[in-house]
């Protein structure tokens, strides 16, 4: 298959939600491009597995950030998903829509249709939610989203002391009232993780206008004038597109694959010897992700997960899944959460925090659990903007990518504030008995100054990179226009994170599904599904 009426850039996410959709249509062709391979294997498809499909160099870009110049240079690793299913066959799964108010704001940016009411019938359309439909939930899309069982004490212990914290438990924090204490909602059905290939793209697979390449890594765009007519594949291998070339390779992917193809700004691609196409200096720009740090505490043994994680228990996890899809191997472990403010000033959450009823550290490039228990913060609205920048013009060469975490004063007296907070939360009576000493930081990490250096070197991300090729009104401030289409060219459309104006409240994959489906239907001319209100979500 070397010509399409549609190709697509990316099997991740987006590009599965595309396939599937626009194959619908049995008269149109599409040519679905994918960099890695399969991602068939027990270990993507076991929840339990994620430390290993992190660590599987095969099924990984590789890349890092950095040296971050306002960390004292520190390098941070990206992971980022080369497979098919892309970064959905090795995230942790969890399910984060993100806040009514973050879609809202892209709205008021100039974006109609992208507003919470526009937004919320296409959350519903892709997805089958475990306790049922209702008017914020759907009940017969692709994706299998429930509500995880957190069956470990710890995790109860948790709630208990974020209601002794003051904190409210919304009922669902995925229908507009976000803010306050949840057990986490995962991409998990029937004990396997519910990936962007297993709700899309396989059962669209035997249509005879599907093609799906994998191994096809694209070197760059090709144009006739200013119009996107193909790719060509690092192996000379021209393929051509009669309607679109569709880029849905990620923030990281989208950004590097316009600059290796001359969208960009003009000086830093003829400074690499690439022809331009297009002068567009906000190509690779305004990168955000989610900062964070892990509080980590001591704990004896007997009272967290690490007990049930010894060589029999790895065996009965291994078994019982391998042989029913359930106990502890259907479980990702990030079973309980938040949103919450670091502080009253704060017009809604800007805090992300992710239980884990076992402590970990990194050993010699390997994850070691200890008897504890640890909580991811990360922020979910930054301040501070990076760039991703090619090093080169060959394909195959890692971008420059820095995000400038910490950047900003307001990032700094964010991060300070969320120590704060969640040793505060630690503090609460239902800890007690439970909560050993501090590990990190430690006690020793007292004023803002000692919070903030230990920071510098503990920071790591929440790998929901976005942002470097924005939905604007106009050229000047972004990329692509509210349709996903290229301002200034014709035939190139951008459809994943890499297009969002501003990052959302949470994890990246539920947001990102949702803008495949609706530009899907743009693509398709369909009419885009009818404003729906904001209801009111009940506290429980």
């Amino acid at each position: 298959m070397d010509t399409a009426d549609y190709i697509i850039v990316g099997a991740g996410a987006a590009g599965c939600v595309l396939a599937s959709r626009l194959t619908e249509d049995a008269g149109t062709e599409v040519l679905l491009l994918e960099a890695g391979g399969s991602d068939r294997g027990l270990l993507i498809a076991m929840p339990a597995a994620i430390p290993f499909v992190y660590q599987n160099k095969a099924l990984n870009w590789g890349e890092q950030a950095g040296p971050e110049p306002w960390l004292d240079g520190l390098m941070i690793d990206e992971k980022r998903g080369r497979v098919v299913g892309g970064s959905t066959s090795i995230n942790a799964m969890i399910f984060n829509r993100g806040n009514p108010r973050d879609f809202d704001g892209w709205r008021d940016q100039g974006l109609p249709g992208w507003g919470w009411g526009d937004v919320l019938p296409y959350f519903r359309k892709m997805e089958t939610f475990a306790e049922g439909a209702n008017e914020t939930r759907g009940g017969d899309g692709p994706l299998q989203i429930s509500r995880a069982p957190a069956r470990h004490p710890l995790f109860d212990v948790y709630m208990r002391s974020g209601e002794q914290a003051g904190y409210p438990r919304p009922a669902d924090h995925n229908s507009g009232e976000q803010e306050g204490m949840h057990i986490a909602q995962v991409l998990i059905g029937k004990g396997r993780r519910c990936s962007a290939s297993d709700a899309y793209l396989k059962p669209a697979q035997n249509r005879r206008n599907l093609h799906l390449r994998t191994g096809a890594h694209v070197a760059r765009i090709l144009f006739r004038g200013d119009r996107a007519v193909g790719v060509e594949l690092t192996n000379g291998e021209t393929l051509m597109a009669g309607k679109e070339v569709i880029v849905a390779a990620s923030t990281v992917g989208a950004a590097k694959l316009l600059l290796l193809s001359g969208v960009g700004p003009a000086d830093e691609l003829r400074q690499l010897g690439l022809p331009v196409v297009l002068d567009q200096p906000n190509v690779g720009r305004n990168l955000e992700n989610h900062p964070g740090v892990n509080l980590q505490y001591a704990a004896r043994r007997e009272d967290t997960l690490v007990a049930e994680l010894g060589l029999i228990g790895q065996a009965r996890l291994g078994l019982e899944w391998l042989l029913f899809r359930r106990g502890l191997g259907a479980s990702n472990f990030f079973e309980a959460g938040a949103f919450l403010k670091t502080h009253d000033g704060a017009d809604y959450a800007n805090l992300q925090l992710e239980f884990l009823p076992l402590a970990r550290r990194v050993v010699n490039g390997k994850v070691k659990v200890f008897p504890g228990f640890q909580l991811w913060m990360d922020l979910s609205r930054p301040t501070s903007r990076g760039y991703v920048r090619l090093r080169s013009a060959d394909p195959h060469a890692a971008p420059e990518i820095v995000f400038n975490h910490m950047q900003t004063e307001a990032d700094r007296k964010d991060l300070i504030r969320s120590v704060r907070l969640a040793r505060d939360l630690f503090s609460q009576p239902a800890w007690e008995g439970i909560r050993g000493e501090e590990v990190s930081p430690g006690a020793s990490a007292q004023t803002d100054a000692e919070i903030l250096d230990w920071a510098k070197r503990a920071i790591g991300t929440s790998y929901h990179p976005s942002g470097t090729c924005r939905m604007s009104a106009s050229p000047a401030d972004g990329v692509v226009d509210a349709c996903g289409l290229v301002h200034g060219l014709s035939g190139l459309r951008i459809v994943c994170t890499a297009i969002m104006p501003r990052v959302t409240t949470g994890n990246l994959s539920a947001p990102t599904y949702m803008i495949a489906e609706k530009l899907a239907d743009a693509i398709r001319g369909r009419a885009p599904f009818q404003s729906q209100g904001r209801p009111a979500a009940k506290e429980q």
